[in-house]
C-alpha cells in the first residue's frame, strides 16, 4: 500500500465524508464508505487519519475553513450585502436535496453536539457563520440597504435561526426545492430592517 494514503487529496476525502452522511447518515458513515467514494481502501484512510474519529474531526475543522472562506469570499464578491446573506445561505446546504439528507445530516449533528472531540468543531463552524454574516449585515447598515438602528449581531443569529428551522420545516412538510424555502425564511427575517425611514 505504498503510496495509496496520498492517492486522493484531503478535499476529494471530504466531499466523500459529507456525501456518505447525506446519503446514509451516522450508521452508514464507515471507513470503507468513504473509501470507495474517495477511490481509497479503508486501511489507507486509517492510516492518514489514524482513525475513523480522526477523519471526523478532520472533517468538522474543514467545515469550520470552508465556510469562512466562503462568506469572506461571497462578502469580497458581491455588491449588494444583503442578496449575499441571502445567496450563501440558501447555498449552504449544497447537495443536501432531499428530507432523507437533510434528516441524516440532522442524525450527524447529533454526534457533532455530544461527541467531546467534534463538539468544539460544531461551536466554532456555528460562530463563524454568525460572525461572516454580521459582517454582512453591517455592510448592508453602511450602504443604506438596511436601517441604520439595525444591530448587526441580533440579526445574524436571527438569520442563521431562521436558515436552521427552514432546514427542518421543509423536511417534514415544505414545499418546492429546499433553497426556494431557506430564502423565503430569510427575506421575512430581513423584511421589518428593510423598512427605511423616508429620507
Amino acid at each position: 500500500m505504498t503510496g495509496r494514503p496520498r492517492s486522493a487529496s484531503d478535499e476529494a476525502i471530504f466531499e466523500a465524508v459529507a456525501a456518505v452522511v447525506t446519503a446514509s447518515g451516522p450508521s452508514g458513515l464507515t471507513l470503507a464508505a468513504v473509501g470507495e467514494r474517495a477511490g481509497l481502501s479503508a486501511p489507507a484512510l486509517a492510516q492518514r487519519f489514524g482513525s475513523k474519529q480522526g477523519l471526523l474531526a478532520a472533517f468538522a475543522a474543514r467545515q469550520v475553513i470552508a465556510v469562512t472562506g466562503a462568506l469572506a469570499a461571497t462578502r469580497a464578491g458581491q455588491a449588494d450585502p444583503v442578496t449575499a446573506v441571502v445567496t450563501v445561505l440558501a447555498a449552504l446546504p449544497g447537495a443536501v436535496t432531499t428530507r432523507d439528507g437533510v434528516a441524516n445530516n440532522l442524525a450527524f449533528l447529533q454526534m457533532d453536539l455530544t461527541d467531546p472531540q467534534l463538539r468544539p468543531h460544531a461551536v466554532a463552524h456555528s460562530r463563524a457563520l454568525r460572525d461572516g454574516i454580521a459582517a454582512l449585515v453591517a455592510d448592508a447598515v453602511q450602504a443604506r440597504l438596511l436601517a441604520a438602528a439595525t444591530d448587526p449581531g441580533p440579526l445574524a443569529a436571527d438569520l442563521w435561526t431562521a436558515y436552521c428551522g427552514a432546514m427542518v420545516t421543509w423536511a417534514i412538510d415544505g414545499a418546492g426545492p429546499l433553497p426556494d424555502w431557506i430564502v423565503g425564511h430569510l427575506e421575512r427575517t430581513l423584511a421589518p430592517h428593510r423598512r427605511l425611514p423616508a429620507g
